[in-house]
C-alpha cells in the first residue's frame, strides 16, 4: 500500500511543511491541476486560488482509495473546500476495502 497526497502547493512549500502533520507519504504538487482535472475534481465554486497564489482555480478536497489497475474503491469529498474528513474516515475505508488492521 502507498499513501500520496496531491496539492497545488509548490515542491518548496511541501518539503518545508512535510513535517507539520507528521504523514507518512509521498507528497506531490499539481500546480497546473493536471492530476485534478483528469479525476475532475476543480472546484467549481471556487475558481480561484488564494492572493498571491498563481494556481488558476483549486481542487475539491478528495480522498481516494485506488486499487494497484487502477479503479476507484472509495472516494470521501468535502462540500467545504477548507475542511478534510479525519483520519478516523479514511482509517475506516482502509479497513473495510483493504483489510488493513
Amino acid at each position: 500500500m502507498q499513501v500520496l497526497t496531491i496539492s497545488t502547493d509548490t515542491p518548496e512549500v511541501i518539503r518545508k511543511k512535510r513535517g507539520v502533520h507528521r504523514l507518512q507519504a509521498r507528497m506531490l504538487s499539481d500546480r497546473n491541476l493536471a492530476v485534478t482535472d483528469a479525476f475532475g475534481l476543480r472546484n467549481q465554486l471556487v475558481l480561484t486560488s488564494m492572493p498571491g497564489d498563481d494556481v488558476e482555480g483549486l481542487p475539491v478536497p478528495t480522498t481516494l482509495l485506488v486499487s494497484s489497475d487502477g479503479e476507484v474503491l472509495w472516494i470521501d469529498q468535502s462540500e467545504n473546500y477548507q475542511r478534510r474528513s479525519g483520519p478516523e474516515v479514511v482509517l475506516t475505508a482502509l479497513q473495510t476495502y483493504l483489510d488493513v488492521p
